[in-house]
């Protein structure tokens, strides 16, 4: 009877257990799970999308590396009313946990990671028509990938490198700056194989070989390795990219919603008003009709006008103005990129109507910054003005820089910056009236460059990063402290870097805190 009953047992649990697979593990039908996903060519589109869609976040390129990264360089300052805000702005990090800047940067830039290895796991596992197409899908993952990682080493350097789809049970630890760029080196080098000279209209927002030649060369500059940065540079400015881009005659249409995706443009981040909606759904991410807009006008508008979380420092007013075009005008630069008191007077023949003439007896000293402005008044809580992360102003530059690294101000180098000058009505450097002997050694064409990329490429998220390339010495900070008061809190070997957010290290024992924090 008991050897029966054992039996009758064995039988009915291995009845439930087939039962239970059958009927108990039921597909969500609100949802999709991995299970269900990652099976056709779609779903690896849509996949990657995903990927896209973390552009339009406040932790991302919606909102909040506009004012970090402009307040932490020395053309930038925050006066915000919410004082945590702007402190962290001035290397003052009382509360590492701090959700509106550290917080949200750090979860959104890496759930995009996350979101980039699902694809990267999952796009070997589907059958493709078009083998082409499929390694472009996958060419456009690995630049994204790269441009976040590239952006997040700018922000907190020793952050983990994951490569690989994450649980909640991983504890990553960190990854130096070397490793993480080794790995940039290999993922856009694959992307450069793959991805296309140019897209159709309907593509724009996607990578094209240029950007991924670009973002390669961004990275060896910070690696300080000019050789392979000026290789890249090569192909963008003599090579095949030469067809492709060339400066704007017009500095301003650069910034402007009504001339986007011109030929100075290598990579746009897309923004949109189609989905015309209200402050809260930047957040919400399983929203199909979630914003694909910018706050960038509101944040760096005057107060009462928009939120004043980032304005300009007085310096560049100055800098701009100490000389003058050939035609005896001042820099066209300073009026698409700053508004300040004087302004009207500077520019007589412009209009000068972006936030109307009764805020002048409010501004005394203060400058506000004009880039990436629209027409649009009053001010609504997105615009849809695309944010140009690479263009080529910026790549003639890093030749010339690389190119006098490697053998000093050649004609070369002297003629890479002189388009960028140019353009503006400025004379060749040999020629200036203001500055003398720039091109008299390395050293000093070098202290020019610096000048150059400061005012061709101000207030556009690339001056803290010239910043920790050229490096936090005592004699350097002393100049930077001279244009910028904030950096009196900048101590050598603790803020090249953000704190990493402290509740990340204390759940995870293999993240240790940046050092000297």
């Amino acid at each position: 009877m008991k050897k029966i009953i054992i039996g009758v047992l064995c039988v009915a649990l291995a009845i439930f257990s087939a039962c239970s697979e059958d009927h108990l593990d039921i597909q969500n039908e609100n949802t999709l799970s991995t299970g269900v996903f990652w099976q056709t060519e779609d779903d690896i589109e849509a996949g990657l999308i995903a990927v896209y869609s973390m552009f339009y976040r406040q932790g991302t390129w919606t909102r909040n590396i506009y004012p970090q990264m402009q307040g932490m360089a020395d053309d930038g300052v925050s006066y915000a009313g919410w004082t945590e805000l702007n402190e962290w702005t001035k290397f003052k990090y009382t509360n590492y946990n701090f959700d509106e800047v550290n917080g949200k940067m750090w979860r959104e830039h890496f759930t995009t990671i996350y979101r980039a290895n699902q694809v990267l796991a999952h796009i070997d596992k589907v059958e493709f028509a078009d083998a082409t197409h499929k390694e472009d899908l996958r060419a456009q993952t690995l630049w994204l990938r790269s441009f976040y990682y590239f952006y997040m080493t700018a922000l907190w350097d020793n952050m983990p490198l994951i490569l690989d789809v994450s649980s909640a049970a991983d504890q990553p630890a960190n990854s130096s700056p070397e490793a993480v760029f080794a790995q940039l080196e290999t993922d856009l080098r694959t992307a450069i194989e793959a991805l296309p000279e140019t897209r159709d209209a309907e593509n724009t927002a996607r990578p094209t070989k240029g950007a991924a030649y670009a973002l390669l060369a961004k990275v060896y500059m910070q690696w300080h390795k000019y050789a392979e940065a000026k290789t890249c540079l090569e192909w963008l400015i003599e090579g095949n990219g030469a067809s492709i881009y060339d400066l704007m005659p017009d500095y301003g249409a650069n910034f402007s919603n009504k001339n986007e995706n011109n030929k100075e443009s290598i990579y746009e981040i897309h923004f949109s008003l189609t989905h015309y909606v209200g402050f809260d759904q930047t957040d919400n991410y399983l929203d199909p009709n979630a914003q694909l807009g910018t706050q960038i006008e509101e944040v760096q508008s005057p107060k009462d006008i928009g939120w004043n979380n980032v304005e300009a420092r007085r310096w560049l007013v100055d800098y701009y103005k100490r000389e003058t075009t050939v035609t005896g005008e001042y820099d066209p630069r300073l009026y698409y990129t700053l508004w300040y008191d004087s302004v009207e007077s500077d520019f007589p023949n412009r209009t000068h109507d972006i936030y109307g003439s009764g805020w002048k007896s409010e501004w005394g000293s203060r400058v506000w910054i004009k880039k990436y402005s629209t027409d649009v008044r009053p001010l609504y809580y997105w615009n849809d003005n695309n944010f140009r992360v690479l263009r080529l102003a910026d790549m003639l530059l890093l030749y010339a820089e690389a190119e006098n690294e490697l053998n000093g101000p050649t004609d070369k180098a002297i003629s890479a910056l002189n388009k960028v000058r140019n353009r503006a009505g400025l004379a060749d450097i040999q020629n200036s009236t203001y500055y003398k002997g720039a091109t008299a050694s390395k050293d000093a064409f070098r202290e020019q460059i610096k000048i150059e990329r400061g005012l061709e490429l101000s207030l556009e998220c690339v001056r803290w990063i010239d910043l920790k390339r050229w490096g936090f010495t005592t004699d350097e900070l002393a100049k930077i402290t001279a244009r910028d008061p904030d950096f009196d809190n900048f101590v050598i070997g603790k803020h090249e870097r953000m704190p990493l957010p402290q509740r990340e290290c204390d759940n995870n024992p293999n993240l240790k805190q940046n050092e000297n924090y």
